[in-house]
């Protein structure tokens, strides 16, 4: 194989599927659109190029496959759809380069043990059914009848696109598999630690917890020009102190944790009057349900110091997701190809919800990430060099050709 041959390769088919799929020149694959099917389209033609066999499943899933010699399946692959005006990496990547690694070990005259299978998984996003990783939820068999009555973002249900698109809700059972044994998600990090720290590859150890609550700090509303400012019950002002002090304070007792602000309403909203309350909308997470929950601790005792002031709080938690701890010994076979090829990789937490994390509660998971150039991803700007294409391609054939011989009995 000529250096960078197949990243060079990955990165034409990238930009076929990203150019095939645009609207008003933008990247936008949502779930059971005009976009999606095209972008199958075109993976049924390179699937089947390569002499591997395709198929798709009742709501729509895409595979490729490489027949092993006896039963089990090892998975590989990411998600089709993209995020509005998104870029043509995230989840694209871990598919496409699924597809030539299976082509190029069917080429090379390798025959698996176990099958190896690569999936085009539908609306890991949500960007039109909100809920999203319907694609490996339904493989999980955790998707359920009444989830196809979600409303999305156009005011159809899932049920309706399912069947407006041709496929066959009635068969949701029929998507369950119970036949894999491991699986590996190739996926851009989407952020900037692999570069700055010039790693090619990322080991996610786990996917991390998510917590959003929504947050309101009550002051008291009064005139801008007559109350002096010792007088002022300010809530702006709290809110602000409430910013800057926990983030100082998560920084410094939770290194591995993220915390942001994402969204400030200011209450009634005009210049010349002081605030009645602020509405605060906060995004936590962290590597382990154990730091969470001590994330979450050390949150509200800073929230409590502002009640102390006098300030009215009420806290709202909106959702909570619990981290997913990735299969250790699909680690062990990843870190030790990584070591064989000399490789400057990282144990990492993955920051990002990925269909691995729906994966991970059912089936051994591990996920491979490949360094995106400037952090920047959901950007049609988001970018990953050719070079690290071809080693995360060339990982990625290694570490499935180990699964594929394994027995997974003790495992």
């Amino acid at each position: 194989m000529m250096k960078n041959e197949a990243g060079v390769r990955i990165e034409e088919m990238l930009c076929q599927l990203a150019d095939a799929t645009r609207i008003d020149g933008e990247i936008w694959r949502a779930a059971y659109t005009l976009e999606d099917k095209i972008a199958k389209n075109i993976l049924r033609e390179w699937i089947e190029e390569l002499g591997l066999e395709y198929r798709e499943d009742a709501i729509g899933n895409v595979y490729g496959r490489l027949p092993g010699t006896e039963p089990g399946t090892i998975l590989t692959g990411s998600h089709l759809d993209t995020v509005k005006n998104g870029g043509k990496y995230d989840g694209a990547l871990g598919v496409v380069t699924g597809v030539a690694a299976l082509g190029y070990l069917k080429q090379s005259g390798f025959v698996p043990k176990h099958s190896l299978e690569v999936v085009g998984l539908m609306e890991e996003e949500g960007s039109r059914f909100s809920t999203g990783c319907q694609g490996s939820r339904a493989i999980c068999g955790t998707l359920k009848e009444e989830d196809l009555e979600e409303v999305g973002r156009d005011g159809v249900t899932l049920r309706e696109a399912l069947l407006s698109a041709g496929y066959q809700p009635g068969a949701l059972k029929s998507v369950k598999r119970d036949d894999i044994r491991a699986i590996v998600e190739l996926h851009i990090e989407q952020g900037p630690v692999l570069e700055s720290e010039q790693k090619q590859i990322g080991i996610v150890d786990s996917i991390v917890g998510i917590v959003n609550y929504e947050l309101t700090i009550q002051g008291s509303q009064n005139h801008a020009g007559t109350t002096s400012m010792p007088l002022r019950h300010d809530p702006v002002v709290a809110a602000a102190e409430f910013i800057t002090e926990s983030t100082r304070q998560m920084m410094a007792q939770a290194p591995s944790a993220t915390l942001t602000y994402g969204a400030i309403q200011v209450f009634p909203g005009m210049q010349n009057v002081i605030a009645d309350r602020v509405n605060l909308l906060i995004d936590l997470r962290d590597g382990s349900n154990e730091e969470l929950l001590q994330d979450v601790v050390l949150l509200k005792r800073v929230l409590e110091s502002i009640e102390r002031k006098g300030f009215q709080t009420r806290l709202r938690q909106n959702d909570w997701l619990e981290s997913v701890q990735m299969d250790p010994n699909v680690i062990r076979v990843i870190e030790r190809h990584c070591e064989e090829k000399h490789l400057a990789y990282k144990h990492m937490n993955s920051g990002a919800g990925h269909d691995s994390m729906v994966f991970g509660k059912h089936f051994p998971t591990a996920m491979i990430f490949v360094p995106s150039i400037g952090g920047i991803s959901h950007n049609p700007a988001e970018a990953t060099a050719v070079a690290d294409i071809q080693t995360g391609f060339e990982l990625l054939c290694d570490v499935l050709k180990e699964l594929s011989a394994q027995t997974f009995l003790s495992w």
